[in-house]
Protein backbone atom coordinates (compact mmCIF):
# COMPACT_ATOMS: atom_id res chain seq x y z
CA UNK A 1 0.00 0.00 0.00
CA UNK A 2 2.72 2.37 0.91
CA UNK A 3 2.70 5.75 -0.95
CA UNK A 4 -1.01 4.68 -2.28
CA UNK A 5 -2.63 4.49 1.51
CA UNK A 6 -1.85 7.14 4.16
CA UNK A 7 0.03 5.20 7.02
CA UNK A 8 -2.30 5.82 10.06
CA UNK A 9 -4.66 3.72 7.84
CA UNK A 10 -3.06 0.72 6.62
CA UNK A 11 -3.33 -0.98 9.81
CA UNK A 12 -6.93 -0.17 10.36
CA UNK A 13 -7.05 -1.93 6.42
CA UNK A 14 -5.52 -5.10 7.63
CA UNK A 15 -7.82 -5.22 10.40
CA UNK A 16 -10.49 -4.80 8.54
CA UNK A 17 -10.00 -7.97 6.02
CA UNK A 18 -9.33 -10.15 8.82
CA UNK A 19 -12.20 -9.21 10.99
CA UNK A 20 -14.44 -10.04 7.93
CA UNK A 21 -11.97 -13.81 8.16
CA UNK A 22 -12.72 -15.49 11.81
CA UNK A 23 -15.45 -16.87 14.15
CA UNK A 24 -19.11 -16.06 13.17
CA UNK A 25 -17.99 -13.69 10.28
CA UNK A 26 -16.17 -16.35 8.30
CA UNK A 27 -19.42 -18.23 9.24
CA UNK A 28 -21.07 -15.22 7.24
CA UNK A 29 -18.23 -14.91 4.57
CA UNK A 30 -18.89 -18.51 3.50
CA UNK A 31 -22.87 -17.83 3.28
CA UNK A 32 -21.84 -15.04 0.82
CA UNK A 33 -19.76 -16.96 -1.14
CA UNK A 34 -22.24 -19.58 -1.63
CA UNK A 35 -25.25 -17.02 -2.59
CA UNK A 36 -23.09 -14.83 -4.40
CA UNK A 37 -19.47 -15.81 -5.29
CA UNK A 38 -17.91 -12.64 -3.44
CA UNK A 39 -14.44 -13.73 -4.80
CA UNK A 40 -14.20 -15.36 -8.44
CA UNK A 41 -12.38 -14.41 -11.39
CA UNK A 42 -15.04 -12.47 -12.45
CA UNK A 43 -15.35 -9.93 -10.22
CA UNK A 44 -11.92 -7.85 -9.47
CA UNK A 45 -10.38 -7.64 -5.54
CA UNK A 46 -11.23 -3.90 -6.08
CA UNK A 47 -14.99 -4.96 -6.62
CA UNK A 48 -14.94 -7.45 -3.64
CA UNK A 49 -13.31 -5.26 -1.33
CA UNK A 50 -15.85 -2.25 -2.02
CA UNK A 51 -19.09 -4.79 -1.74
CA UNK A 52 -17.53 -5.56 1.90
CA UNK A 53 -16.88 -2.28 2.60
CA UNK A 54 -13.71 -3.23 3.38
CA UNK A 55 -11.63 0.54 2.07
CA UNK A 56 -10.07 3.84 4.12
CA UNK A 57 -12.86 6.22 5.10
CA UNK A 58 -10.85 9.13 3.11
CA UNK A 59 -11.74 8.93 -0.71
CA UNK A 60 -7.97 9.99 -1.38
CA UNK A 61 -7.08 6.60 0.50
CA UNK A 62 -10.02 4.99 -0.77
CA UNK A 63 -8.95 5.90 -4.23
CA UNK A 64 -5.40 4.97 -3.73
CA UNK A 65 -6.57 1.13 -1.93
CA UNK A 66 -8.16 0.44 -5.19
CA UNK A 67 -5.35 1.68 -7.13
CA UNK A 68 -2.83 -0.59 -4.87
CA UNK A 69 -5.66 -3.45 -5.66
CA UNK A 70 -5.27 -3.58 -9.03
CA UNK A 71 -1.58 -3.03 -8.84
CA UNK A 72 -1.43 -6.54 -7.42
CA UNK A 73 -2.33 -7.44 -11.12
CA UNK A 74 1.28 -6.95 -12.04
CA UNK A 75 2.93 -8.72 -8.76
CA UNK A 76 3.67 -12.35 -8.68
CA UNK A 77 2.45 -14.65 -6.20
CA UNK A 78 4.03 -17.55 -4.48
CA UNK A 79 1.74 -20.29 -2.15
CA UNK A 80 3.68 -22.47 0.57
CA UNK A 81 6.47 -20.55 -0.53
CA UNK A 82 5.99 -22.14 -4.49
CA UNK A 83 5.84 -19.91 -6.99
CA UNK A 84 2.28 -19.97 -9.11
CA UNK A 85 1.33 -18.83 -12.49
CA UNK A 86 -1.15 -16.50 -11.26
CA UNK A 87 -0.42 -12.61 -10.99
CA UNK A 88 -0.99 -11.31 -7.24
CA UNK A 89 -4.41 -10.32 -7.37
CA UNK A 90 -5.54 -13.27 -9.07
CA UNK A 91 -3.97 -15.38 -6.54
CA UNK A 92 -5.93 -13.39 -3.75
CA UNK A 93 -8.68 -14.18 -5.22
CA UNK A 94 -8.34 -17.60 -6.10
CA UNK A 95 -6.90 -18.63 -2.49
CA UNK A 96 -9.92 -16.65 -0.75
CA UNK A 97 -12.62 -18.92 -3.27
CA UNK A 98 -10.89 -21.58 -2.35
CA UNK A 99 -10.67 -21.30 0.96
CA UNK A 100 -13.97 -20.80 1.46
CA UNK A 101 -15.65 -23.01 -0.63
CA UNK A 102 -14.00 -25.65 1.13
CA UNK A 103 -15.32 -27.90 3.56
CA UNK A 104 -13.77 -26.76 6.39
CA UNK A 105 -12.36 -22.99 5.65
CA UNK A 106 -9.83 -21.59 7.56
CA UNK A 107 -9.99 -17.91 9.08
CA UNK A 108 -7.41 -15.92 6.91
CA UNK A 109 -5.02 -13.85 8.21
CA UNK A 110 -4.01 -10.46 6.34
CA UNK A 111 -0.93 -8.59 6.58
CA UNK A 112 2.21 -7.11 4.57
CA UNK A 113 5.88 -7.20 3.89
CA UNK A 114 8.08 -5.13 2.53
CA UNK A 115 7.98 -5.66 -1.87
CA UNK A 116 11.99 -5.88 -1.93
CA UNK A 117 11.33 -9.76 -0.26
CA UNK A 118 10.99 -11.08 -1.81
CA UNK A 119 10.19 -8.27 -4.94
CA UNK A 120 6.70 -7.56 -5.67
CA UNK A 121 5.46 -10.88 -4.67
CA UNK A 122 2.20 -11.68 -2.89
CA UNK A 123 2.61 -14.84 -0.39
CA UNK A 124 -0.32 -17.10 0.66
CA UNK A 125 0.71 -20.03 3.38
CA UNK A 126 -1.82 -22.32 4.61
CA UNK A 127 -1.56 -23.93 8.14
CA UNK A 128 -0.09 -20.90 9.83
CA UNK A 129 -0.64 -19.99 13.69
CA UNK A 130 -0.58 -16.45 13.76
CA UNK A 131 -1.81 -16.04 16.81
CA UNK A 132 0.73 -17.33 19.95
CA UNK A 133 -2.34 -18.28 22.71
CA UNK A 134 -4.38 -19.33 19.99
CA UNK A 135 -4.73 -22.87 18.49
CA UNK A 136 -6.47 -21.45 15.66
CA UNK A 137 -4.47 -22.21 11.95
CA UNK A 138 -4.56 -19.40 9.51
CA UNK A 139 -4.53 -19.07 5.54
CA UNK A 140 -2.20 -16.43 5.41
CA UNK A 141 -1.98 -13.59 3.02
CA UNK A 142 0.81 -11.85 2.65
CA UNK A 143 1.01 -8.34 0.45
CA UNK A 144 3.97 -6.32 -0.77
CA UNK A 145 4.26 -2.78 0.04
CA UNK A 146 6.65 0.08 -0.66
CA UNK A 147 7.91 2.78 1.57
CA UNK A 148 5.67 5.89 0.98
CA UNK A 149 9.09 7.77 1.31
CA UNK A 150 10.71 5.70 -1.34
CA UNK A 151 12.31 7.94 -4.31
CA UNK A 152 10.74 7.22 -7.68
CA UNK A 153 12.77 5.87 -10.60
CA UNK A 154 13.34 8.71 -12.21
CA UNK A 155 14.72 10.54 -9.03
CA UNK A 156 16.81 8.18 -7.57
CA UNK A 157 20.66 8.73 -7.45
CA UNK A 158 22.89 7.01 -10.01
Amino acid sequence: MGGLVADRYVPDLLQQMKSRFIAEALDEMVQFQKEFKVFSPQRSLRMSFGLLNIAPVGEADRDGFFRYLNLLKKTGASVDGKATKLNGHDQVIASLQANLESRKPLPVHFTSHPAESPKGVVKVTSGDRVLSYSPLVFLTISMPTIAADRPKAGARKK
